[in-house]
């Protein structure tokens, strides 16, 4: 490591040793900018490591999602929106039906056989079912995992007195 040299109390009268002491304060001016040339240079990386804008690793990696976004582009320029007419026009509440195209992938939950007992002890039968779909994006594959709710009631029993 480079200190800086102290000036002796005196100077010598010698004009060569005279330059030989200012080369010598030169050549450690010199190592000692170089020095902070480069701590000022790491101190920038880092900044800019730190605090500068991050990019992904393989640029082309977001393509990967850009078949799904078309996709649904697609699929919100075909189908418009839904609308019923009253005297005015309102937006029916609730999320846009999936495409029919996209691959689905059905999930079904079902009582086994064991337990499709009523309390009152008869029998349950299929009485409907409750759909919700679910879209899921794995890229560079789309399908759509549609869950099945079966709902159980007697045939003995009217729908509106089920137990």
């Amino acid at each position: 490591m480079h200190t800086m040299k102290s000036l002796p109390e005196t100077l010598p009268n010698d004009t060569v040793a005279l330059h030989k002491m200012v080369q010598d304060y030169q050549l450690t001016v010199e190592q000692l900018q170089e020095k902070i040339k480069w701590y000022e240079e790491q101190f920038r990386l880092f900044q800019h490591r730190r605090f500068g804008a991050s990019s992904e690793k393989y640029p082309e990696q977001m393509e990967l999602f850009n078949e799904a976004e078309s996709i649904l582009d697609a699929l919100s320029q075909d189908q418009g929106e839904l609308e019923e007419t009253i005297s005015y026009q309102r937006k029916k509440p609730g999320r846009k039906p999936l495409s029919q195209h996209i691959p689905r992938e059905v999930v079904r939950y079902e009582l086994p056989e064991t337990e499709r007992v009523c309390d009152c002890g008869h029998a349950l039968h299929e009485a409907g079912e409750d759909k919700s779909e679910q879209l899921e994006i794995i890229p560079a594959h789309i399908k759509i995992i549609e869950h099945v709710l079966y709902r159980l009631n007697t045939v003995a029993v009217p729908v509106e007195m089920a137990c």
